[in-house]
């Protein structure tokens, strides 16, 4: 098995239903990964049917993406698809008869074409399993043999569940598979109100991807109850309220008269079939909740420890740094490296207890001796106790149940991750909500950061890109930095060591040019760099060290309340500095904190702090919901001593007052079914284009904001904050307000609605939608690519056209303002170019041109994987095919010079020679395949050496 775990296959539901209809020759599928974690550890070990060390189909991931068709449907996609083929001129006889085929099959396959949503396919596959064809063998004399796995539902974590994915497995694992994972409460849940949203969110926690593990008896954890502290504040509140909203909604009496209407009428078509009649529709009253805003002064609540534990420092691993993840059943926790014996073994000398045999009571009343204790923790981490009533008749029973199941797999703790410092070193890359939301810090009314603080945030930035453009050193530091299997910057890094003349042939210095432009335009989306690092939070650690021995947590000495700051300790900065602190989703100046860092020898002596760790005051501060409902199971805060950072945290924290989020959970129940379980996913599936939905839409309505301010504006980012949040949550509770619903009712209000009134060439005055300010040229996506496959350039274009007339100038806010300083960037000179052809080395002979060819389609297919911001499965899939087509081209072995030598004359066009076809656009992914299948081979393809007097201009 290799260190990530398993290749498993990432099928497409509607594609997999199509060909269980018999309307599609086959399903689509891309490889995924049934990662390392105790429940693989404990399938495996159980049944799994594991080949060749590397993979196995008894685990499949469903993506659930998209439905299927109707036949009517098909066939007007295939219309419009094709066209009047018959009567083009241009399409060869073979290909019409292709065609022909393709409507042959579908008339041919009537019946079984079925029309499905994906929510349905969704139900289906829930509710009744799927089967799934795979080709066993394949011999000439007998042909494709076939093999057929029963595959069940069996979970879907929560980032899974926001993109639509779901695991499901052979049905011949599954009750074993399910009643390990939810530790056989499973089947104890009732029919009716039963818990399925906490189920599906908490017993998944095992099969959490893990970095390694280790042995700590459960019966040395402490589970204490934890504590909550309140502070009084005048806060923003975000609560819901009653609206009318007239819907359009289908009237089936006035239907049912039109197609009774229709019949009577014999209007019928051939067997008899009812004509299409129109469906008649009528408007209602519907009453929705939404989001409204008061300031008002409340009392925030904070909860110490939520997610928090304290570890031994001695039982972990030593690669652990500072802070541990952790991963049991029904369990989730972060720990923090700690000297748990030495403070009790100091405790019992201050009090005059005997270490040996001192001991405490946890929440459930059982006792634990102190010097046996190696974790502490409280009833927030343990997720079973939900499920209490199903574990025991007390409280002590249940506990009891929670052990034995730890227990039955050798009390061993996943590690899900650890902390780590920078892969930027000392700086820290922020993100364009960051900067967007910085307010000015010497004001009168409100206003942004001014465009001379926005150019010293991103002094170093800038300094760096203007170092590389003369320093081809430091520039080829850069790509050895940020190279990757998706990139070329190796391959480029390795011409430039071969060859450091070759940094002035015209080709390099066309891609330093690529390169750079492609950096300076991912720093005008707000990806600048400034001193900081990304930190774990963990709440008033020495106060759970107190609580664990009965102490009062309000006595914690090391940090305190302070005003008009929240105190920390981190050994990332130096004692006394103040800190601006910013955790995601960050949507508006109301969730920046200002931070005030405070040592202490009490957490010097009992915590082995890394650089990435910090601790926050909770007690009698709004932290958690200053920081958008943060708690301390792995979140982190964006951390800097940035001037202008720590100067607009300042302003933030005493102009812009803490949201708080007074949404109730809708009390929605579900039953104890698979259909329950598939709507309940369908409407959690639905969150995935919510998150980023209510960013962007909150950064418009900060924009508009900044740029003319309003009440009605603020309250909408104050909103989407809360939003951001809920569909977070979503995976876990479910809250009275409908998040997607409520980013459409802010997205269509009028002040969301910007216009802008222009003249055309005739002077005729009209308004055009001019709603996106100047930096979104650069954040919002243009799609070159879809499912696999090129998006036409004028499809292209016409995305560009419609984004750029929708940008207006007019907009004032700190994102605008870094496009000002990114503008005084210039670009790279391109004169006084050496010749490319110049360093490419003359080979004789004839190119294999079968071989050629499958080259440049391979490169062709990577170049149609590859985008901008893949995400971790398109990444995996990306890295998985190029392996796949690598190992492909080795085995070809190019035992002709010429063939490499003639496909590098290709993909840089420095010979006339040949083909006519421009692959110019496959260059980087040509070159890359080439490099990366001999590196010796295809660096002898390039001179060594080059005489500066070589130099012409480009």
């Amino acid at each position: 098995m290799s260190e990530f775990g398993l290749k498993i296959k990432n099928i497409k539901a509607g594609t997999l239903f199509g060909y269980n209809q018999g309307v599609r020759n086959r399903y689509d599928y891309t490889e995924a990964m049934f990662s390392n974690s105790l429940f693989s550890d404990y399938i495996i070990q159980n049944g799994l049917n594991v080949w060749n060390d590397t993979s196995t189909r008894d685990i499949i991931c469903l993506d659930f993406d998209f439905g299927s068709r109707s036949y009517e449907e098909e066939m007007d996609h295939l219309l419009k698809q094709f066209g009047p083929f018959e009567h083009d001129k241009s399409l060869s006889e073979e290909s019409k008869e292709r065609i022909r085929a393709i409507f042959r099959n579908v008339i041919d396959n009537k019946d079984n074409y079925m029309k499905c949503s994906k929510d349905e396919i969704r139900e289906i596959f829930y509710e009744n399993g799927v089967n799934v064809e795979y080709i066993s063998s394949y011999t000439k004399k007998e042909g494709e043999k076939k093999t057929v796995i029963n595959y069940k539902m069996l979970y879907r974590n929560s980032s899974k569940a926001k993109v639509g994915q779901v695991m499901f497995i052979n049905s011949k694992l599954y009750k074993k598979a399910y009643n390990w994972l939810t530790m056989g409460l499973g089947k104890k849940m009732p029919m009716e109100n039963a818990k399925i949203v906490e189920m599906s969110a908490y017993a998944p926690l095992t099969t959490s991807t893990i970095v390694g593990k280790f042995y700590c008896p459960v019966e040395a954890i402490l589970i204490i109850k934890d504590t909550d502290s309140f502070y009084k504040t005048i806060a923003k509140i975000v609560k819901a309220e009653d609206y009318v909203v007239q819907e359009k909604v289908l009237d089936e009496t006035a239907t049912e008269i039109a197609k009774q209407r229709a019949i009577a009428e014999g209007k019928f078509l051939k067997d008899g079939v009812t004509p299409k009649y129109t469906k008649r529709y009528k408007r209602v009253n519907v009453i929705k909740k939404k989001c409204v805003v008061h300031d008002e002064e409340t009392e925030v609540k904070n909860t110490l420890w939520d997610g928090e534990m304290l570890i031994e420092s001695d039982i972990l691993p030593e690669w652990v740094n500072g802070m541990a993840l952790l991963r049991q059943h029904f369990f989730k926790a972060c720990g923090i490296r700690t000297h748990i014996q030495l403070f009790f073994k100091d405790w019992c000398e201050k009090t005059g207890h005997d270490y040996e045999t001192y001991e405490v009571q946890d929440m459930f009343g059982v006792c634990h001796k102190l010097k046996d204790i190696r974790m502490i923790t409280t009833d927030n981490a343990i997720k079973w106790k939900k499920f209490m009533n199903l574990m025991g008749n007390t409280p002590a029973e249940a506990y009891q149940y929670w052990c034995d199941r730890v227990n039955e797999t050798g009390s061993y703790w996943g590690i899900v991750k650890t902390d780590h410092p920078s892969k930027l070193g000392s700086v820290q890359q922020m993100s364009y909500q960051m900067v967007n939301t910085l307010p000015s810090y010497n004001i009168e009314i409100p206003s942004p950061c001014s465009t001379d603080d926005v150019r010293k945030l991103a002094r170093t930035s800038v300094d760096y890109v203007e170092g590389m453009k003369d320093d081809n050193s430091l520039y080829v530091q850069y790509l050895r930095k940020n190279a990757t299997i998706i990139n070329h910057y190796e391959m480029l890094a390795d011409l430039y060591d071969w060859n450091e003349d070759f940094g002035n042939s015209t080709w390099f210095r066309y891609e330093k040019c690529q390169v750079m432009g492609s950096y300076v335009n991912r720093l005008r989306t707000g990806k600048i760099t400034i001193d900081g690092d990304n930190l774990t939070i963990f709440g008033n650690p020495y106060a759970l060290l107190l609580k664990s021995v009965g102490e009062d947590p309000e006595t914690d000495p090391t940090i305190n309340v302070e005003p008009g700051t929240i105190q920390c300790y981190t050994k990332r900065f130096q004692d006394g500095e103040y800190l601006c602190g910013i955790r995601n989703p960050h949507n508006s100046p109301n969730n920046i904190c200002y931070l005030h860092n405070t040592y202490s020898d009490e957490m010097q002596r009992y915590f082995v702090f890394s650089n990435n760790i910090m601790a926050v005051n909770c007690i009698h501060t709004d932290i958690q919901d200053r920081a958008n409902g943060c708690d301390f199971d792995s979140d982190f805060f964006f951390v800097t001593n940035n001037e202008v950072m720590v100067k607009s945290a300042k302003a933030a924290y005493e102009q812009y007052p803490t949201i708080v989020n007074k949404l109730k959970e809708s009390g929605l129940t579900y039953k104890n079914t698979m259909k329950e379980y598939a709507r309940m996913d369908n409407k959690f599936s639905k969150s995935r284009i919510g998150i980023g939905e209510s960013s962007n839409l909150a950064q418009l309505a900060m924009t508009y904001y900044w740029t003319n301010p309003s009440r009605e504006l603020y309250d909408n980012f104050v909103i989407l904050s809360v939003l951001a949040q809920v569909i977070i949550d979503g995976c876990k509770r479910e809250y009275e307000v409908d998040a997607i619903e409520e980013i459409k009712r802010i997205k269509k209000l009028p002040c969301m609605q910007q216009l802008e009134e222009i003249e055309d060439e005739l002077g005729n005055k009209k308004q055009v939608r001019r709603d996106f300010p100047e930096f979104m040229r650069y954040t919002r996506k243009i799609h070159y690519t879809k499912n696999g496959k090129e998006v036409e350039r004028e499809l292209v274009n016409q995305q560009k056209e419609k984004l750029s007339g929708r940008i207006s100038s007019f907009y004032i806010c700190p994102m605008n303002s870094l496009q000002i300083v990114m503008n005084d960037i210039k670009p790279i000179r391109s004169t006084n170019t050496i010749p490319t052809k110049n360093f490419i080395v003359k080979v004789n002979g004839k190119a294999n041109a079968r071989q050629m060819d499958k080259i440049l389609g391979y490169a062709k297919e990577l170049e149609l994987l590859s985008k901008d911001n893949m995400s971790d499965d398109e990444i995996l899939a990306y890295t998985e095919r190029f392996d796949q087509i690598l190992a492909e081209l080795r085995k070809m072995k190019i035992t002709n010079p010429k063939t490499m030598s003639r496909l590098i004359e290709i993909a840089l066009n420095t010979s006339n020679r040949g083909r006519k076809k421009d692959y110019s656009r496959y260059t980087r992914n040509l070159l890359n395949l080439l490099y990366r299948m001999n590196r010796e081979a295809f660096l002898q393809n390039f001179a060594k050496n080059c005489r500066i007097s070589e130099k012409k201009s480009a």
